[in-house]
């Protein structure tokens, strides 16, 4: 079984439940959502930071991650003494209450200026690169690492590819036998849940517009933004694009066994009930129901699309991670979702 990288939230009985599968788990990764540790997603909430060190306290074994991967910063944070000491306290008290692992960051610059500012900190700490650091290639791989290593942060333990590697086994093996051949002691972890575009042209826009709002420098539009301009438009003008994102289906993780190490999976800000369900089809390895019901952003649209599992056809994942990836010119995805998806107003409930 593939060890799990999971979200920690402290809410309800989450961390409970975490504690109780902790044997499964090789890391989780979670946000403060501090401006001092921007991450990459909008601020709905500010828990305790008490809360979530009590809750993270119960995760004995397990490597505990930071989000830190905002896209950008404002450019004072990175020459801005105060903010970096502020920042480096926040990380200096998890070091100190939870035995922290590291960091996941995705803005090299403020990495490097933070540790310039606190190089005896940063000793102590990986530095993961993010999943949104889209690292698709041995070239990519080499040249985030090496950056790191200018920096005096620990190399890191694991590394997440971009998520379209998931549906190209070829481009995959290059990556995880450049990882293997150079750098044996780095982990190879894929990101299971996802569900967005397949190679989303919006993700970087995306990403920079959620970082200008943390910032402060911009009101936020972006869930208007994907509806009338970007990926949710798509998804629901051609609803086959919801097939070709590169999730991997909790029945399809054995493909991946013997490649890979673990699966990253995400959905943090979508809630226990759902955390809870994904962790546990994935570790079961089958899912009855909407796969929208998995997925973090294609789950927004579950309440539109009902796409039963367990009646998508048994050569699913051959066909997607073979294919040339032309799905306007192919339209196989687009033909299992007419014979077998349920499409609803959103106003209406399903039964």
């Amino acid at each position: 079984m593939l060890s799990l990288d999971v979200p920690f939230v402290p809410d309800e009985d989450y961390p409970d439940f975490l504690a109780q599968h902790a044997a499964t788990l090789t890391s989780v990764h979670f946000s403060l959502y501090d401006q001092r540790l921007a991450d990459s997603r909008h601020r709905l909430k500010s828990p305790d930071l008490d809360k979530i060190i009590t809750g993270l306290t119960q995760l004995e074994g397990v490597d505990k991650f930071v989000l830190m991967n905002a896209r950008l910063h404002a450019p004072g944070r990175y020459f801005g003494k105060i903010g970096l000491d502020e920042t480096a306290l926040r990380l200096e008290q998890l070091l100190e209450k939870i035995d922290l692992s590291g960091v996941i960051f995705a803005d090299p610059y403020f990495l490097q200026a933070l540790s310039d500012a606190h190089p005896d900190l940063a000793s102590n700490l990986e530095a993961v690169p993010s999943v949104n650091c889209m690292l698709d290639s041995p070239g990519r791989l080499f040249a985030i690492i090496a950056m790191i290593a200018e920096t005096a942060f620990k190399a890191p333990s694991r590394i997440v590819p971009d998520r379209a590697l998931n549906r190209k086994p070829a481009r995959l093996e290059k990556v995880v036998n450049a990882v293997r051949s150079l750098y044996p002691t780095i982990n190879i972890h894929l990101l299971a849940n996802e569900g967005c575009l397949l190679q989303c042209p919006y993700k970087s826009a995306h990403d920079a517009h959620i970082s200008l709002v943390n910032e402060g420098l911009c009101q936020e539009q972006t869930f208007a933004m994907n509806h009338d301009l970007g990926c949710v438009r798509r998804l629901l003008q051609d609803p086959g694009l919801m097939l070709a994102s590169p999730f991997i289906r909790p029945e399809d993780v054995l493909e991946y066994e013997g490649q890979i190490d673990g699966l990253k999976l995400c959905g943090r800000t979508k809630g226990v009930p759902f955390l809870k369900r994904a962790i546990t089809a994935y570790l079961d390895g089958s899912y009855t129901g909407n796969l929208l019901d998995l997925m973090d952003a294609m789950g927004d649209l579950a309440d539109r699309v009902y796409i039963p599992n367990r009646e998508l056809p048994d050569q699913l994942f051959t066909k997607v991670t073979t294919c040339d990836k032309n799905c306007t010119a192919c339209g196989w995805c687009d033909g299992v979702m007419n014979s077998v998806a349920e499409h609803f107003v959103p106003t209406l409930s399903r039964m």
